[in-house]
């Protein structure tokens, strides 16, 4: 179709400011006309699709994916040809992918390894946003770097995964600083590493091993408490900031106050949070509990994934 001359009649046209019933008319793969009944000329060679009853929507951007991504011994399922068919599939024509170096490592190198694997396989865009797992002044030059030659808008600090991708509060602020003088967007995982860590210890002391044992090791208020002090970091530098998967009612609220207060900050919900609820890591069928296991996790509270989709709204 990307190559043809295409009609879409009759379909609601959503846009961010109103929906409305009109005809797309669209010429090798882009948008040339929107509007009530358009007779485009010549009518040789014209598809027509009729779209009556449904919604015509732009494609989707997916701000949040992890594709073929080695973390802590294992590799997510999907690679950047499955991951991205399934979001054409699904209607979603752009993810944006996370290059997260070791610490250590380079952020450069990171990016390039990451635009390696996604480049022979991609179905739809993407773009990447690359994450700062320490802190030097390479790091620095390399995240100048990036923003200038790679286009590059986004880097994301880990507050949680102690050992593995923490930072702690004297880096993230030299990184929300240096975000806040490149015009770059600072993204935080928001949760406290070092609770996590003593978390699981606990957890392990008692002997519970079971998937219930991910969420009773990092409960809310681990993620309130460091989305919390992630904003204030953040707001200390007048940087804006984006909240990564924001997953529970208490560090929602964290949000929502500090953007009624005025500070730029922003909380990302995902289809997990907004579907479904923690209830299922206490299933009898392991692997069914397991398979909900992310962090941070989804919580207990059955009433969450409401109050999300009405701050969301």
């Amino acid at each position: 179709l990307a190559q043809q001359r295409l009609l879409i009649k009759g379909g609601k046209v959503v846009n961010d400011d109103c929906s409305v019933v009109a005809d797309v008319y669209v010429e090798d793969g882009v948008v040339q006309q929107v509007g009530p009944k358009l007779s485009p000329q010549p009518p040789d060679g014209l598809v027509v699709l009729d779209a009556t009853g449904k919604l015509v929507i732009p494609g989707g951007i997916d701000t949040h994916t992890h594709m073929q991504f080695p973390f802590m011994g294992s590799r997510s399922k999907d690679d950047f040809y499955t991951g991205t068919k399934a979001a054409l599939a699904g209607g979603t024509t752009m993810i944006i992918d996370f290059a997260i170096p070791q610490k250590g490592s380079s952020l450069i190198e990171a990016f390039e390894t990451w635009k390696s694997w996604a480049d022979p396989k991609v179905c739809c865009d993407y773009a990447l946003h690359v994450a700062v797992t320490w802190w030097s002044n390479k790091v620095k030059e390399e995240m100048k770097s990036l923003v200038e030659n790679k286009g590059v808008n986004s880097f994301k600090m880990f507050m949680a995964y102690k050992g593995v991708y923490m930072v702690n509060d004297e880096e993230l602020y030299a990184a929300f600083s240096c975000c806040k003088e490149l015009g770059a967007i600072a993204q935080v995982h928001a949760e406290n590493g070092e609770l996590i860590a003593q978390g699981e210890k606990k957890m392990l002391s008692v002997g519970i091993t079971g998937p219930e044992g991910h969420e009773m090791s990092r409960s809310e208020e681990v993620e309130a408490e460091a989305t919390q002090r992630a904003i204030t970091i953040a707001n200390a530098v007048n940087c804006p900031l984006y909240v990564v998967h924001v997953m529970s009612k208490s560090a929602a609220r964290v949000v929502s106050k500090a953007r009624r207060e005025g500070k730029v900050v922003y909380g990302e919900p995902i289809a997990a949070g907004l579907g479904t609820d923690g209830t299922n890591y206490w299933n009898k069928d392991w692997a069914h509990a397991a398979a909900y296991v992310m962090g941070p996790p989804l919580r207990p509270d059955p009433t969450t994934p409401g109050f999300l989709m009405n701050l969301l709204a």
